[in-house]
């Protein structure tokens, strides 16, 4: 690196700058550079896009006209970059395939809007000449400037700053005419600049109109106000909608209910409470369709290891589904029979049935859509939602990323946006189901019926099972459905209950306890649910005026070889 620094230098940085009424400026630099070794395809000039204000850094509105070596057309490729809190433009001018040597003339010309300043007593331009950040040593500068009329100044009115950066340093050799002004400058080393100051009665320029400073400040501003805005207006955008779409109705008080309700399968029961099919609603239905009669769950022992015991379960189909069952209670039994068959062990399942399960969700969802109890499928309405998300974040994501490297602030800010409101989509993603009013009612019921599961005193569940002995097994689906099958196994300590005949433990027959069944049941439901669970790896997922000083002002920069 080193030795290509060393292998070129500039002989002579000529730059003309010819001021405008209205504050703007045309820049014309020719730079001669001499390349004494080394191997290069040009160089890389740095304009700083930005001034600091007191509220920011705000944008001078350049332009780039016309970038030439040895007064011919040569490729250049443009950036944008971050240096010290501001922007820069970054032009890398040369071929890539092809290496140069000798002495080269390059001519930028370009031009700024906000090239004046204007304060209460006086015009101003402050403008860096050379820049501060040339990593070669430049042999000599030279910098006309041309005034837009002709008017008298006095030595007071200019000052002409070298130096680091920082530095006060002033000169005082330069040729001032009525219509402009002319100074050169020896070595300037690397970090060294030469920097204008010039004072002009007031009113000798024309300021801009505010249009036009505002639309720039704007551009400046532009990129920080859309990475706000843009989630913002999305916030507000979801809300109203969730606030009109989405906001279920309030439940009301909750009455204990002593049976599920009516017409509801376990497993829709399940869909209904938390708006989302899941492995304990998927794992319900196997119980209910043993309570309605379709098939038989036997508990075995399938393995021995010395006093060690493996259980299985045996799966009997009895009867074929009656047409007028539910339909994801239909699949489910398609699905059975289409990898068991008629007899078979949940074990044989593993691994497979989870293919079926699929269809099984996307009829649960039609059902409940169907029967009105939402507004639309929840879970399209989800995936829409979820979908526009993800593709937001990602997009902005990547974006933004690509985008700040290559120093495009303002895409950045948009783009930063877009990946923020992508977030808040996904936040609102699960909310925006929502109940309707008949499905707000079945709510409260369900509720009720969950609260019977979770609290009903001994004395009742005494009664209960006097009038019906099977009470456990007939509503454990709907305890498995609705995440409380523990607490509804829980109220059965210390009594007796009955074995339906679609369910035989191990071992156990006739009136048991139901401490003794109570693990076996827990088991049966883990084996099946483990069955109907995917392998790893086959499921996808997305988962006023001062002081100056070289460098000051507008302009500047900086630049190398490459």
């Amino acid at each position: 690196m080193i030795f290509l620094l060393l292998s070129l230098y500039i002989q002579l940085f000529d730059s003309e700058i010819k001021l405008n009424y209205d504050g703007s400026l045309d820049i014309k630099e020719e730079i001669t550079v001499n390349y004494d070794g080394g191997y290069h395809h040009g160089i890389y000039r740095d304009i700083p896009l930005e001034l600091r204000g007191k509220t920011g850094n705000y944008s001078l509105g350049f332009k780039v006209h016309e970038v030439l070596m040895d007064g011919e057309s040569v490729p250049v490729k443009k950036s944008r970059r971050r240096y010290g809190g501001g922007t820069d433009l970054r032009l890398r001018i040369g071929d890539p395939d092809i290496t140069i040597s000798g002495i080269h003339i390059y001519t930028i010309e370009y031009s700024a809007t906000l090239g004046a300043r204007y304060f209460k007593e006086w015009d101003e331009l402050y403008w860096n000449v050379t820049g501060n950040r040339w990593e070669s040593r430049i042999d000599s500068s030279h910098c006309t400037v041309h005034f837009p009329s002709q008017i008298q100044l006095s030595n007071e009115d200019i000052k002409l700053f070298v130096g680091l950066q920082g530095s006060d340093k002033t000169m005082e050799n330069y040729t001032l005419s009525s219509n402009s002004l002319s100074f050169g400058t020896g070595i300037l080393y690397p970090g060294y600049g030469a920097t204008v100051d010039i004072r002009f009665p007031k009113d000798f320029l024309i300021q801009p109109p505010l249009s036009t400073t505002l639309s720039l400040k704007l551009k400046s501003f532009l990129g920080p106000i859309l990475v706000i805005l843009l989630p913002l207006s999305t916030l507000i955008f979801l809300f109203k909608r969730w606030y009109r779409e989405g906001k279920d109705l309030p439940i009301g008080t909750i009455t204990v209910k002593y049976n599920p309700p009516k017409d509801l399968t376990a497993a829709e029961a399940g869909t209904i409470l938390d708006q989302r099919v899941d492995s304990v609603d998927i794992t319900s239905i196997l119980f209910d369709l043993a309570r309605l009669g379709y098939l038989s769950i036997e508990e075995i022992e399938s393995k021995k290891f010395l006093f060690l015991k493996n259980k299985d379960y045996k799966i009997k189909i009895l009867k074929d589904m009656e047409l007028g069952e539910e339909k994801h209670l239909r699949e489910f039994l398609r699905g059975l029979k289409a990898k068991g068959g008629k007899e078979f062990l949940i074990s044989d399942l593993k691994g497979e049935f989870y293919k079926y399960v699929k269809n099984v969700t996307e009829e649960l969802y039609k059902s409940v859509k169907k029967k009105k109890y939402f507004y639309g499928n929840p879970d399209t309405k989800r995936k829409v939602y979820i979908g526009f998300g993800v593709a937001a974040l990602f997009i902005g994501f990547q974006t933004t990323i690509f985008s700040l490297a290559a120093g495009s602030f303002l895409i950045s800010g948009v783009t930063g946006g877009i990946a923020l409101s992508g977030l808040i989509t996904l936040i609102f993603a699960p909310l925006m189901p929502k109940r309707t009013y008949k499905g707000r009612e079945v709510l409260t019921d369900i509720l009720g019926f969950k609260e019977f599961l979770i609290r009903v005193e001994k004395e009742r569940l005494k009664r209960m099972l006097e009038q019906n002995p099977t009470i456990f097994f007939d509503f454990l689906s709907y305890a498995i459905a609705l995440g409380v099958v523990d607490q509804w196994a829980q109220r059965f300590s210390g009594l007796q209950i009955e074995q339906p005949g679609w369910y035989s433990a191990y071992g156990l027959h006739g009136p048991i306890m139901a401490s003794h069944i109570t693990s076996s049941i827990g088991d049966s439901i883990g084996a099946f649910s483990a069955a109907t669970s995917p392998p790893r790896g086959s499921s996808s997922g997305f988962s006023g005026g001062g002081g100056g000083f070289s460098g000051g002002g507008g302009g500047g920069g900086g630049g190398g070889g490459w």
